[in-house]
């Protein structure tokens, strides 16, 4: 499956229509629900500051936003919907909300406590929900599309249809981007998924084992600086605690993160110390958290 992705990465970006290099089209954008402070700063960050974006309204409850006559008497190009808690809206509302915007850019950027909702809580189409730390990313490739006129992910979308819309990372957006990195997991599979994906975000990428020996040898041999450092949190909390003890006396990394299956659960990491740099990344959302970091490096 994950190299399966990162073919599907190159089938996309090879058969892309080029980005026009004149983008002059704003999007007005409304901005639905509660603004924590943290849980959604990096998209709400990107959109107040992108040069292509207005915010036109920006409502606390989706409620409001109805009865304000969003989809009716008002029009938005995206709406991005902040959601904290799995009940924050009722069935009803989002129903309405997705019907009157069903061929426009609707996106519910969900936080920490939403994260299961997919399986047990659905409320929203898979196509519309998205974890508050892959949002900006995705908006900002969605605000590609909407320059380029593509049309926006049908909310009905198959599961295949919307990782596939949202594997594409356009090469004007990714090749300013070039870092040396290493992957450290026991799964195989994994880093050579990682190493692919980070590979298509032009970073030159090698991997270890999650071992401190095999560590301290692999950084032995790396004479140049290593930017970027990205371990797998899910094995035993003693072997994770002593693999990122020795990364974070490695001086030359300076970005580190740490992958897990449900790293939104800070609870796992009460028997181990994470360094207060540590980054976290779902992986489920490798793609698009990935390419955040990278950035940020």
């Amino acid at each position: 499956m994950g190299a399966k992705k990162v073919e599907w990465i190159a089938l996309i970006d090879r058969e892309r229509t080029p980005v026009q290099s004149t983008r002059s089209k704003i999007a007005n954008v409304v901005i639905i629900g509660r603004d924590d402070g943290s849980t959604f700063r990096d998209v709400l960050q990107m959109l107040r500051k992108n040069s292509q974006v207005r915010v036109v309204f920006e409502y606390q409850t989706l409620a409001a936003a109805l009865a304000a006559g969003l989809g009716h008497t008002l029009s938005a190009d995206f709406v991005i919907v902040l959601q904290s808690c799995s009940d924050e809206y009722a069935q009803h509302d989002v129903n309405d909300l997705i019907g009157r915007c069903l061929f426009g850019h609707l996106l519910c950027c969900y936080g920490p406590w939403c994260t299961a909702d997919g399986r047990s809580h659905e409320l929203w189409p898979i196509a519309c929900r998205i974890p508050a730390a892959s949002a900006a990313s995705l908006v900002e490739l969605e605000l590609l599309g909407f320059q380029t006129e593509t049309r926006a992910l049908f909310p009905m979308s198959a599961g295949e249809e919307v990782f596939a819309h949202r594997s594409q990372f356009p090469k004007i957006l990714e090749a300013k981007v070039h870092c040396k990195a290493i992957v450290i997991s026991n799964d195989s599979q994994l880093r050579t998924t990682v190493a692919e994906i980070l590979a298509t975000l032009n970073c030159e990428c090698t991997y270890s084992p999650l071992s401190v020996t095999a560590i301290r040898r692999h950084l032995a041999t790396q004479h140049d600086s290593l930017q970027l450092a990205i371990i797998d949190l899910d094995e035993t909390h003693r072997v994770v605690q002593a693999c990122l003890d020795v990364l974070h006396a490695e001086g030359r990394i300076t970005t580190s993160a740490g992958m897990s299956a449900c790293f939104t659960s800070r609870e796992n990491s009460a028997t181990w110390t994470a360094p207060p740099s540590l980054h976290f990344v779902e992986k489920t959302e490798l793609l698009l958290q990935l390419r955040r970091l990278v950035n940020r490096s």
